[in-house]
């Protein structure tokens, strides 16, 4: 009985389908930061600058447009937006794999296109995490997200893993084709359920909507708080894992396979912990959150003092683990008690809070190996994770925030 019910929303029509494409398309987001790094880093003259370039390109659009991004995908419907950004995406995808395949990328040609995905980043990213509230009951909200982050991290496990042995044996510019593919499928399924969001009739300009979304944030205390702690977790992460850790890779653990089997391990947690969040529901889950965000720091020190592989991929496993527990936790609370019609842009500027410093996080790390090396920017990466984890904790409205009974969703 109880097998049977915890599988109950795969009964919900359309569910499936949307469990499916999150997978698809993550079999080649698995794929593709690998791929994009060493193809980058394996460019004429290229440095770790070069590589934060690219990276901050498509970081600084998704950022400064997320608010827009949630405006639009409450007004046009999140799966409509969705579907259309997944098959765009495609596209620039396939155009930046095809410039490697034949030698003729330059970083300004690459930093261009990047900036462009960032752009559709930024409307899909607030569409796809309201998304889940449009296709299934309330009841079945928080079982959803976790099955939906488990198709997503299975996906990731599995491109993660065959990252390094198809960058090595047929070349990045092969991976990166990959991701493109799986964002055409992934859109084209999702497009086959666009009707489950209703598009919102609205005689208010865009700036009165993004003023009355910014209200119903802040009007969460606990949210803000989260989100103001989680600028400075995604700053250190971002320049870390899509920066440090590959030049990291190259002088300690083999290049691309050994940083993918880093990469892994990570996923594998993050599978884990969409598990133990289909079951687990914390009775204060913000004190959870901020307990679970402290795992970054000893995988952070772990790299910092470049640990083997050994030693490196459980506590990435671990930090997966913590990471997408709380995710799974904290979308359905933002779910559960954001106005349905405003969820959106509240998600958007919960996304635009927290990756707000992931541009300067990208941008910085490559300059700070260089001046400072890379055991010391690692350091400074698991101070500020430790800060932030503090400032969580001390806040009351973080220490206060407990579980919703069923009655008491929005």
């Amino acid at each position: 009985m109880i097998v049977k019910q915890s599988f109950e929303v795969f009964r919900v029509p359309k569910y499936p389908t949307f469990f499916a494409s999150r997978f698809i398309s993550n079999l080649g987001n698995g794929m593709g930061p690998v791929a994009l790094a060493f193809a980058v880093l394996a460019m004429p003259d290229s440095t770790p600058t070069s590589l934060s370039l690219v990276l901050a390109a498509q970081a600084v659009p998704t950022v400064a447009l997320l608010p827009v991004g949630g405006v639009i995908a409450d007004r046009l419907g999140r799966a409509r937006v969705i579907a259309i950004t997944d098959i765009i995406l495609s596209a620039i995808v396939a155009t930046i794999g095809v410039l490697f395949l034949t030698h003729t990328a330059t970083i300004p040609v690459v930093m261009a296109l990047s900036f462009v995905a960032g752009c559709l980043n930024a409307l899909w990213y607030p569409a796809f995490t309201g998304l889940a509230a449009d296709v299934v009951p309330d009841a079945h909200l928080q079982r959803a997200n976790a099955y939906v982050a488990f198709a997503a991290n299975s996906g990731l496990i599995i491109g993660t893993g065959v990252a390094g042995i198809v960058v090595a044996t047929l070349g990045a510019p092969i991976a990166i084709l990959f991701d493109a593919a799986t964002f055409l499928i992934a859109g084209i399924l999702v497009l086959t359920f666009r009707h489950v969001s209703v598009k919102k009739v609205s005689e208010q300009s865009h700036l009165r909507d993004l003023v009355d979304g910014w209200k119903v944030f802040t009007s969460f205390r606990w949210i803000v708080v989260v989100v103001g702690a989680y600028s400075f977790i995604v700053l250190v992460m971002r320049g870390a894992e899509e920066v440090v850790g590959p030049v990291l890779a190259l002088q300690s653990y083999g290049g691309a396979a050994g940083w993918s089997l880093v990469l892994a391990g990570q996923s594998v947690g993050l599978l884990v912990g969409a598990v133990i969040a289909s079951r687990f529901k914390p009775k204060r889950p913000m004190v959870f959150g901020a307990l679970a965000t402290g795992a970054l720091v000893p995988y952070l020190l772990a790299l910092a003092f470049a640990a083997p592989l050994w030693v490196v991929v459980p506590l990435a496993f671990f930090w997966g683990i913590a990471m997408d527990a709380f995710y799974i936790v904290w979308l359905t609370e933002v779910q559960s008690r954001v106005p349905r019609e405003a969820l959106s842009r509240v998600m958007s500027y919960d996304a635009f809070g927290s990756l707000i410093f992931g541009p300067l996080g990208l941008a910085l790390a490559g300059p700070m190996v260089v001046v400072i090396g890379i055991a010391n920017t690692l350091f400074v990466a698991a101070a500020v994770s430790c800060a932030a984890v503090a400032a969580m904790l001390l806040a009351p409205s973080v220490r206060g925030l407990r579980a919703l009974a069923a009655s008491e969703t929005s």
